[in-house]
């Protein structure tokens, strides 16, 4: 028995099956630039990492966003507190705690910063969105978000706030027992500041589907190996980028959910080997890894990228997937336009998560896989 449903749209409102192949065609490397221009960012400093200089050690970074006065918040879930960093770096405070009182939190899984620096943070737990006053970063309020009705989903992620509404993600739960199409997807959707969901969903995004399987012990549910994903993120004027990684290709929608433009980029897909595959299924039991083995269509190639990001700018900074071997990896940044502004490497390690200015905010992991923060500068070569 067996579910190998990947769903990828031709527009978000409308969903079809195609076959989860990850071969490359001539098509995906038509369009490929030659010489992109080449950048480095420079490191300015660093914060949680063992050379670092501040004492902050933090446990499992959910989120970071930058104010306008550009200070630097890190929600760390594992702490369930945000910390405050100022513009050179140095920690200033904290905000919230654990609990589940006013100003608490059970769980930190997204974070935004809002109009005049409010911030919104995601308790995932308790199905409530956590405010937090501009500049003070005291307790405001909360608001509980309601269930859509369709499919019984509930709020799983906040996507950003767009004026006097919030957008969500919203997602339904998952059954072993069940094999409903309806299921394959997440709704993003408005909700007012009631936490009542608003007018007709605004987009519907595919959602990987899972190996299942029956054995004599029972049955199994299993992360298919190079899985394409979807994705969505907030750009400038509340537009929202969504991209499936089998490709280097991004709808660009209207906050009214209308698609703007399509941004496409050629790239030279790479190899599923041997070694990557047995690393995969390493940790699985005889029985299970001969099952998986016969039953799974195992793809032939990676996804495109693995993350993105959109600047201020509304540049894609796209974090390509590497050789099983590299230790760095190459980010493309594209324009509006289909072309590569620049191209430059940071260790596999490393995810881009805001761009502002000539400011480069990432998150990163040491070896033993402790998470820190790292600031880059970027000044663009002309």
């Amino acid at each position: 028995m067996r579910f190998e449903r990947f769903w990828v749209p031709g527009s978000l409102s409308l969903i079809g099956m195609v076959v989860f192949a990850g071969c490359a065609t001539k098509s995906d490397v038509e369009g490929l630039q030659e010489n992109v221009k080449r950048t480095e960012l420079t490191e300015i400093f660093r914060l949680g990492a063992a050379e670092s200089s501040d004492a902050v050690v933090f446990g499992n970074i959910s989120d970071i966003g930058v104010t306008s006065d550009d200070q630097l918040l890190v929600a760390d879930s594992d702490a369930k507190v945000i910390y405050v960093f100022s513009e050179s770096g140095d920690s200033l405070h904290t905000f919230g705690r654990p609990g589940n009182g006013p100003g608490e939190f059970e769980s930190i899984r997204d974070m935004d910063i809002g109009p005049g620096d409010s911030v919104f943070v995601w308790d995932g737990r308790r199905d409530r969105l956590v405010v937090f006053e501009p500049e003070t970063f005291q307790f405001s309020y909360d608001i509980e978000i309601e269930s859509l009705s369709e499919g019984d989903r509930s709020a799983t992620g906040l996507i950003s706030i767009n004026n006097d509404l919030l957008l969500m993600r919203f997602t339904a739960p998952y059954s072993l027992s069940s094999d409903e199409d309806g299921l394959d997807f997440d709704i993003i959707q408005f909700v007012n500041r009631d936490g009542r969901p608003v007018g007709e969903p605004l987009l519907r995004m595919p959602v990987v589907r899972h190996f299942l399987y029956r054995t004599e012990s029972g049955m199994g549910l299993l992360l298919l190996p190079f899985p394409r994903r979807s994705s969505i993120k907030p750009g400038l004027d509340g537009t929202l980028y969504y991209g499936w990684n089998d490709s280097i290709s991004f709808d660009v929608y209207s906050a009214g959910g209308d698609l703007l433009r399509t941004v496409r980029y050629g790239h030279e897909a790479v190899p599923v080997t041997q070694q990557d595959l047995d690393e995969r299924i390493q940790s699985m039991s005889d029985a299970t890894r001969q099952l998986f083995l016969r039953e799974v269509e195992i793809p032939k190639t990676k996804p495109a990228y693995s993350t993105f990001t959109i600047s201020d700018k509304n540049q894609i900074w796209i974090k390509n997937t590497p050789a099983s071997d590299s230790l760095e990896v190459l980010w493309t940044v594209l324009d509006l336009d289909n072309q590569a502004v620049f191209e430059f490497e940071l260790p596999r390690n490393t995810n881009v998560r805001v761009v502002r200015g000539n400011r480069v905010y990432a998150t990163a992991e040491l070896e033993d896989g402790a998470p820190y923060v790292v600031v880059y500068n970027h000044e663009p070569q002309l």
